[in-house]
């Protein structure tokens, strides 16, 4: 099952219509960058908010993951 959502898009035939962001950890070791871009891209059809940080972002940059955050819920 876990390969399956990596390899098949949702069987969806849209998206809802709110508003969409993918951060991306640019340091990600499990799901690379340049993968991710890829995948969001194809996918969501939007571009990835990049921001330092590796597979747990929360964990090593919890500020900076809370104003980011932040930033997405005030431009509602």
């Amino acid at each position: 099952m876990a390969t399956y959502v990596l390899i098949h898009a949702a069987a969806v035939d849209a998206w809802p219509d709110v508003p969409t962001r993918f951060p991306l950890s640019s340091g990600d070791r499990f799901f690379p960058a340049p993968f991710l871009r890829a995948v969001v891209a194809e996918r969501l059809g939007i571009e990835p908010d990049e921001m330092p940080g590796d597979h747990s972002p929360m964990l090593a940059h919890p500020e900076d993951v809370a104003e980011r955050l932040e930033a997405y819920r005030a431009a509602l």
